[in-house]
């Protein structure tokens, strides 16, 4: 088990005192149950473990149930008793049981003191097919996403790298011996990505053969799921979607030519939908707001972001290139680039879902930033340049039309927070190299 940021707002919420059952959200096999087991372990004197997709449990809750027959359910079948402030009742994927999430409601309202953990990978598309009722305004939520690249470092003990990665600051000069290592440790990352169970097994051997049996086993697993949450006749589409997903990561696309000559656009979006709901893609809209609220253009083009960049560079089949990547320039378009930078943007929205747009002006083909979105009052534009160089054309003309924004370039080259000049006009810009993505939201 890897020591996962989610811990820190884990320990927050058992801290506070108007307290409501907590759902973590993530996709399958990013992490969900190993960090709660971990939280568990590490303050509670005893967890109460009940996982849904175990038969022996689930038919426990196949029928709706009060509180002290839960209790008692809990007592016999179980045996263990719950004691507030000292259990952790864990339901692990709790979509399977709708009279579980039912008893959530309950649990804020008459035992308070009780804590509740639930996850929940496939949890917004079981409900929007099953039609069961989330107890709304008693239950908080969390998210998990592969691990991002400050994790890969805490799980690879780099800790002295992590710490001072974790607080440089942009006026300070990061040797270039820290520089590289910290480059050769991220494309290593870029390569292998941030699902748990790969990461692992590469620190443990780092034999190649079995990581792709990892990553084939991760993708059927997700193309099986398909027909639990969709009909057969959906399910071509949703599988079709995973299938060839990572091929366009990175990308803007149009449903239209995302498909095959017989496959419709509407179905293909309900089929993304679908799997962002899932948490398995992620489509970033476009915005051409230059103020605040961000609005989306829906029916512009949307940029997909897949769930990992490991997964990815496997479906493309480039497994063969892993640890002697050096640069993103020319990599695939250069798109590798914008899907590890999304993927750890994502990461850093743990306690709410994000909400990230790229910026395009009216007309395609003209000023476009990557990624935007909406911190503390201002509008944030990212550009990612896959290299050390690259002109900042469209991140100019987003600082002209932007009013209350912060800009931000990432690349391979060093950090700092440098003054440039447009149409007489002087603006800060913030450059990150791209081994400290994950302080992206920082106000530096």
């Amino acid at each position: 088990m890897f020591d996962r940021k989610i811990t820190d707002y884990l320990i927050k919420w058992k801290n506070k005192k108007q307290r409501k059952p907590l759902i973590i959200r993530g996709a399958r096999q990013v992490g969900k149950t190993s960090s709660v087991l971990m939280f568990a372990k590490k303050h509670f004197d005893n967890l109460i473990n009940i996982n849904l997709e175990k038969s022996e449990h689930l038919k426990f809750f196949k029928e709706g149930i009060s509180l002290e027959e839960f209790e008692k359910i809990v007592k016999i079948n179980f045996q263990q008793s719950i004691v507030p402030g000292k259990t952790l009742i864990f339901i692990d994927e709790i979509q399977n049981s709708p009279n579980l999430i039912k008893l959530l409601r309950f649990f804020y309202e008459e035992k308070p003191k009780i804590h509740v953990i639930a996850t929940g990978s496939l949890l917004e598309v079981l409900n929007k097919k099953q039609g069961f009722a989330m107890p709304v305004g008693r239950v908080e939520y969390l998210y998990l996403y592969p691990f991002d690249f400050f994790e890969y470092l805490g799980a690879k003990n780099e800790k002295e790298l992590l710490n001072f990665l974790k607080n440089v600051k942009s006026n300070e000069k990061i040797p270039l011996a820290i520089h590289k290592k910290a480059m050769d440790l991220f494309y290593e990352y870029a390569m292998i990505g941030g699902m748990p169970e790969i990461i692992k097994m590469f620190i443990s051997n780092k034999n190649l053969e079995d990581l792709k049996t990892v990553y084939s086993s991760l993708f059927t697993g997700y193309s099986e799921d398909v027909y639990k949450y969709s009909s057969i006749a959906n399910a071509k589409y949703l599988k079709y979607i995973i299938e060839r997903a990572p091929f366009f990561a990175g990308s803007i696309i149009n449903y239209t030519k995302f498909g095959e000559l017989n496959f419709k656009s509407r179905e293909l979006s309900q089929g993304f939908e679908t799997l962002e709901r899932a948490m398995i893609v992620y489509q970033v809209k476009a915005t051409k707001s230059t103020e605040i609220p961000l609005i989306a253009q829906n029916k512009r083009a949307k940029k997909i972001l897949f769930l990992d960049i490991g997964l990815v560079n496997y479906q493309m089949g480039i497994h063969k290139d892993y640890l002697t990547l050096k640069n993103f320039n020319d990599f695939y378009r250069g798109k590798m680039a914008e899907q590890i930078v999304g993927q750890n943007l994502l990461a850093q929205y743990i306690d709410a879902p994000p909400k990230i747009f790229y910026w395009a002006r009216e007309k395609p083909g003209t000023a476009e930033i990557d990624f935007c979105l909406n911190k503390d009052g201002l509008i944030f534009g990212i550009e990612v340049k896959s290299g050390k160089t690259g002109r900042l054309k469209s991140l100019r003309e987003f600082s002209k039309l932007v009013s209350n924004k912060r800009i931000i370039r990432i690349y391979d080259g060093e950090f700092k927070n440098e003054k440039i000049k447009i149409d007489n006009k002087v603006y800060n810009l913030i450059s990150l190299p791209f081994y400290l993505t994950p302080r992206i939201l920082e106000n530096f």
